[in-house]
């Protein structure tokens, strides 16, 4: 069975040949847990909260509930190659200080559910990937972008495929960097770069993405340079 990141790489170099009606604003491929797909369907992208998504098959609309969907790919139909990686998956936070892990239940505890929300991949790596949680899916022209109601959308997920959040604020940035570095401890290069303050960091208007979303931290590179295990 092909692991986690192999499959994301390979969902990211997808060439589409499909394409479909020009009213629609996005096109998808949606994978099932038991292994039905839809391709090249019109599609829906759903506010954060929203359980199950839309999408229409020979012109009739269908909905699908997140709970049975493995991963969604989709891309603005008038560009195809501007693809994306969708799931509907768990999240939790860590405790930087004991590194314990505890899954969001959220208004499902008396329930005894977990709580899950929508994710689009914001970047891959061999060890670990970003996703950032949304409010809303937007298209302007060629490019997606993704609207939030929080000031920390952006969670880690390490080869364990557990969804953890990544705490900040405007406030006390430091407290981050603690916790990059507990998360990041077992590589010990990774963790000596983020000792240093003039590192993996950006001031002022640099510290934008999309415009508006402040992240001063270069998680990108973060992803690009973590190597589980490694040593000095």
């Amino acid at each position: 069975m092909k692991s986690f990141f192999r499959h994301i790489y390979i969902l990211l170099i997808l060439a589409f040949s499909l394409s479909a009606s020009a009213e629609s604003k996005f096109t998808a491929n949606i994978k099932l847990l038991n292994g039905h797909e839809y391709s090249g369907v019109e599609f829906s992208p759903p506010k954060n909260w929203d359980k199950e998504i839309t999408v229409k098959v020979n012109s009739e609309k269908l909905k699908i509930k997140g709970d049975s969907i493995d991963h969604i790919v989709f891309w603005p139909t008038k560009y195809p190659d501007n693809s994306q990686v969708m799931c509907w998956h768990t999240y939790g936070a860590m405790d930087s200080k004991n590194g314990e892990y505890k899954l969001d239940l959220g208004h499902n505890s008396k329930k005894g559910e977990v709580s899950k929300q929508w994710f689009v991949l914001y970047e891959a790596g061999d060890h670990v990937n970003l996703w950032s949680c949304f409010a809303e899916i937007k298209l302007r022209k060629d490019k997606v972008y993704l609207s939030s109601s929080l000031s920390s959308p952006l969670f880690f997920q390490k080869q364990d495929g557990a969804f953890v959040h990544i705490p900040f604020s405007v406030f006390s940035s430091g407290k981050t960097r603690k916790w990059l570095s507990a998360y990041f401890s077992d590589d010990e290069i990774l963790t000596e770069l983020l000792s240093d303050k003039t590192q993996l960091y950006d001031k002022g208007s640099a510290a934008y993405r999309n415009g508006s979303l402040y992240i001063p931290y270069k998680y990108e590179d973060i992803v690009k340079l973590y190597v589980a295990g490694r040593k000095k």
